[in-house]
């Protein structure tokens, strides 16, 4: 189901939905924000949740935009070079896909937005094997067939989204499809976008990602084979963060929590101005835009300048257990966590980081301990799906 993404100028009359725990059971009322892993399942946003209690919330990207977002920039290059992307039958392009997890509701999203952009889905779904052959009409305006040639999950013992076997797969995919066959890749994320190129040998392919890693951005300003990624807005999506937990920490209620700091100034003066971040009212999610990057505009991109709307503050200091689900993660320490130790002290928050082996939710739960010292809690877990263990561990220590 797509979200509604509802403009923060508008929240005046909406509601937050949640209601908290029932028949009188006791629950940790502490300012609690998932991130980048929100909790779902395959049915979708895990509402008992989000819902726990009054001061859960989500803050992240608008990820079916962000899908949607990523083949637009798919499309658009490869309708402005389809001739040179042709198989040697002059109207066929074939690509492979790498797909970082296939349970994760942010993959899903970015596998279906790039088939759904060059017409290769299948009954709105993200799994490997579900395709169909697509089209696209040149900018020459030849019809070209749109093939996908392979996909698949790029796990192993050490976890899902993995760079190495994303190179390792690519090794395979492109023996078995020798010659012009591959035109082009896409990628769920970045690193592995970077896996594979590392395997093209002579060969090279135009490429696309998804997270706007440092790592990837210099690849694009030197020419490279990644022609585009896409931007979470990272800056943003950490700020959500800390404006959330700064905002119920500081004992905000209702609206309040979430408009303090995005659409007006909080009591300190700050307010993001990074990117648009939306209000999702019936799932309590904070989403961030996203934006395309290629050669174009990756210079700004490269400068990750810090956001002009937060200043040093005077609030009274807290401290914040902060979970990471994987140390080894390319989007989360390359990106997320250096500016969030950045800007936690702007907010006068002391965050303790914990990580996990990206494989198992215990790595992270046997660390989420002491609860009882921190003001608050800043949550990545291994599977989306594991929300309720969180809560469950922070309810015993209320």
């Amino acid at each position: 189901m797509k979200k509604r993404l509802i403009p923060l100028f508008a929240l005046a009359a909406v509601a937050v939905l949640a209601t908290g725990c029932g028949g009188g059971a006791v629950v940790n009322e502490k300012s609690t924000v998932f991130y980048n892993r929100q909790p779902s399942n395959t049915e979708g946003v895990m509402k008992d949740v989000m819902t726990h209690t009054l001061n859960t919330f989500y803050a992240g990207f608008d990820a079916v935009a962000g899908g949607d977002t990523q083949g637009q920039m798919v499309l658009d290059y490869v309708k402005a070079h389809a001739a040179e992307l042709a198989q040697d039958d002059g109207t066929t392009i074939g690509y492979v896909l790498a797909i970082g997890q296939n349970s994760h509701n942010d993959s899903m999203a970015r596998t279906i937005g790039i088939r759904k952009a060059l017409k290769t889905l299948k009954n709105n779904s993200a799994e490997p094997g579900d395709k169909v052959e697509g089209s696209v009409t040149a900018t020459d305006g030849k019809t070209y067939k749109i093939v996908e040639l392979e996909a698949k999950e790029m796990r192993d013992s050490s976890g899902p989204w993995n760079a190495s076997v994303a190179g390792d797969t690519y090794d395979t995919w492109k023996n078995q499809h020798k010659g012009k066959e591959i035109g082009f890749v896409v990628s769920n994320n970045d690193g592995m976008a970077e896996g594979m190129i590392a395997k093209m040998g002579s060969e090279i392919k135009p490429t696309f990602g998804y997270d706007a890693n440092a790592t990837t951005l210099k690849i694009i300003k030197e020419g490279g084979a990644i022609k585009g990624t896409v931007s979470q807005n990272h800056h943003a999506q950490v700020l959500t963060c800390l404006q959330l937990s700064r905002n119920m920490m500081d004992g905000l209620k209702g609206e309040d929590i979430y408009t303090k700091g995005f659409t007006t100034a909080d009591s300190y003066g700050n307010k993001i101005e990074s990117a648009k971040v939306g209000f999702t009212a019936d799932t309590k999610a904070m989403l961030a835009e996203n934006g395309i990057i290629t050669s174009t505009n990756v210079d700004a991109a490269i400068a990750d300048a810090l956001d002009t709307g937060i200043k040093q503050t005077t609030a009274p200091a807290k401290k914040v257990l902060w979970t990471v689900y994987s140390s080894t993660d390319n989007f989360l320490n390359q990106s997320f966590i250096p500016v969030a130790k950045k800007y936690a002290k702007l907010y006068n928050i002391t965050p303790t980081f914990v990580y996990g082996d990206g494989t198992q939710e215990s790595s992270i739960l046997d660390k989420f301990n002491d609860l009882n010292n921190y003001d608050g809690y800043v949550i990545n877990m291994v599977e989306t799906a594991s929300g309720k263990l969180y809560q469950d561990k922070l309810d015993k220590a209320a």
